[in-house]
This record gives C-alpha cells, sequence and structure tokens, in this order.
C-alpha cells in the first residue's frame, strides 16, 4: 500500500513540477507514510483521494499551459535577442579592428 501511495504521490509531483507549481513534496510523503501507518485510513479511499487529487493537478496544469508557453517564447526570444547583440557587438569590434 505503501509503495502504491508513494507512487501516486510521485506522480502528482512531476505534474506539480511541469506545471511549475511549488508543493512541499517532504511534508506530502511524511504525511501519507504517517497516515498508512496509523492505520486510520481506508486504502480504497486513500486511492481514491491521491487520483482526485492527480486530476485536479492535471487539470491546474492545464490551464496553465498557455501562459508558460508564452513565458517559453519569450524567454527564448530574450535568448536570442541577447545572442544577436553579441553577435553585432563581435562584428562591430572586428570591423574596427579592420579599418584601423
Amino acid at each position: 500500500m505503501k509503495e502504491i501511495a508513494l507512487k501516486k504521490q510521485g506522480d502528482l509531483e512531476e505534474i506539480f513540477a511541469h506545471a511549475h507549481i511549488e508543493i512541499d513534496m517532504k511534508t506530502a510523503r511524511e504525511k501519507i507514510v504517517a497516515m498508512i501507518e496509523s492505520r486510520n485510513v481506508e486504502p480504497s479511499e486513500m486511492l481514491a483521494d491521491m487520483d482526485a487529487q492527480i486530476a485536479k493537478a492535471k487539470e491546474e496544469a492545464l490551464s496553465r499551459k498557455d501562459i508558460l508557453d508564452k513565458v517559453d517564447n519569450w524567454m527564448s526570444a530574450c535568448e536570442e535577442e541577447s545572442w544577436l547583440e553579441d553577435y553585432n557587438r563581435d562584428m562591430s569590434l572586428m570591423s574596427s579592428g579592420d579599418g584601423g
């Protein structure tokens, strides 16, 4: 049971990481282990709750996808702009060196 729950928690953490959603992974894992060891939770209910959390996380990740894509495109454009500035500066230095 513990292995299955921790696997599902790992899946949840991966979804959150890709969506840039920060969670306290250590605390979440500790709570899962504590709940399992206390035997105060029905395993099927716990797994169903974790499946619901995963579904909600996927939904949240999907809602952020458009924004994350725009940020990624913006960062790529910034990198390209920086490269072009460096290239133009290097070309200017080489041009001024040839004429001098």
